[in-house]
């Protein structure tokens, strides 16, 4: 009788217990509206995270007159079943802020209700050399990975045309061409791609599609060789997803150092650039990895040039520690450093 009594409690227990919701990637793959929720102050916040706490409300939003209202129940499932779409979903949008970390103009991306920004990430944006300093954003915990949306890269009328139009595969082959002479052969086809649209924030990074397709902005890219974007900085930004906590998000800024020198047919020195005298190929690219707090972590740093065969000096403002994965050590992959988070200073 006792045994009974103690099985029926727990029983009783179970029964009564809440439970989260969570968030499938067949809902995230199926679902265009904007994923909302309210603070413990009542104000209007993106959600981030695939588990939605029992007695939350989501506030979907299609646009500020289109909003469904959908409830995490006890029993694990929504009120207003997910997936849910619409014909015209909303679009990510750029405002002007400003930090003093940023030398120059910074922008958050994300979307305006309620009379706010609602930050998915910043950008710092050097308009009079059109290069981006760097990028930063939170990266939450999500145990799978929806498939990319295909859009295309956004202006947001802040990058020129031109700056834009010198990415594609000929018009980088005719700059480095004007810059290293007819014959260098750095960039030998125009057919060839060789330098990519480096995100400084992955798309991967976010759980939702519309966040994930708000990375696709020139504000949020620098040039980078196509086979250490590829290759050893993948491995980087792939295994960090790895490692978020599942409590508590990472505070991830990447960011260019330096501009990228070459030797032109004559033998002499010259900057890289992809547009005249502004889009200068970053000669270092970083990746500080912080606490929410702001604690340093890790810090990422990756020599952004193929052609260099030997392993170059490390940069002098970083102080050398051991990397917390093992990583090919190849110019093409990308010659990596890992650096002490406490004094690196960007």
């Amino acid at each position: 009788m006792k045994c009974l009594t103690i099985i029926v409690i727990l029983l009783l227990c179970v029964l009564g217990s809440q439970a989260d919701c969570q968030i499938t990637r067949h809902m995230v793959e199926n679902t265009n509206r904007i994923f909302t929720y309210r603070d413990e102050g009542g104000a209007l916040q993106l959600l981030r995270t695939e588990r939605v706490p029992s007695g939350m409300l989501l506030y979907m939003y299609c646009s500020v007159t289109d909003v469904l209202e959908t409830q995490c129940q006890d029993n694990g499932q929504f009120t207003l079943a997910l997936p849910m779409s619409c014909a015209t979903p909303m679009r990510s949008t750029v405002a002007k802020s400003r930090d003093a970390a940023c030398p120059q103009t910074l922008y958050i991306v994300g979307y305006s209700l309620e009379g706010k920004q609602l930050e998915l990430y910043r950008s710092c944006h050097d308009g009079q050399e059109g290069r981006v300093l760097y990028a930063e954003s939170d990266v939450y915990y999500k145990s799978f990975f929806a498939k990319r949306p295909w859009v295309e890269f956004e202006t947001d009328q802040i990058v020129t045309p031109a700056e834009a139009a010198a990415y594609m595969k000929r018009n980088t082959h005719d700059a480095f061409n004007c810059i290293f002479g007819d014959k260098q052969q750095y960039l030998p086809s125009p057919s060839d791609l060789v330098i990519n649209r480096g995100h400084l924030v992955a798309s991967a990074d976010f759980l939702f599609c519309d966040q994930m397709a708000s990375t696709f902005r020139y504000l949020n890219v620098v040039p980078q060789f196509k086979s250490i974007n590829d290759g050893n900085w993948e491995k980087i930004e792939r295994w960090l997803r790895s490692q978020v906590p599942a409590t508590t998000p990472f505070r991830i800024k990447t960011g260019g150092i330096d501009v990228l020198t070459l030797q032109d047919v004559q033998g002499d020195e010259r900057s890289a650039y992809l547009s005249g005298s502004k889009l200068p190929v970053p000669l270092w690219i970083y990746k500080t990895v912080r606490d929410i707090n702001g604690n340093g972590i890790y810090v990422f740093l990756s020599y952004n040039n193929k052609f260099e065969r030997d392993r170059p000096g490390i940069l002098h403002s970083c102080q050398s520690v051991a990397c917390p994965l093992s990583l090919p050590n190849n110019p093409s992959d990308g010659f990596i450093f890992c650096c002490n988070p406490d004094n690196f200073p960007y």
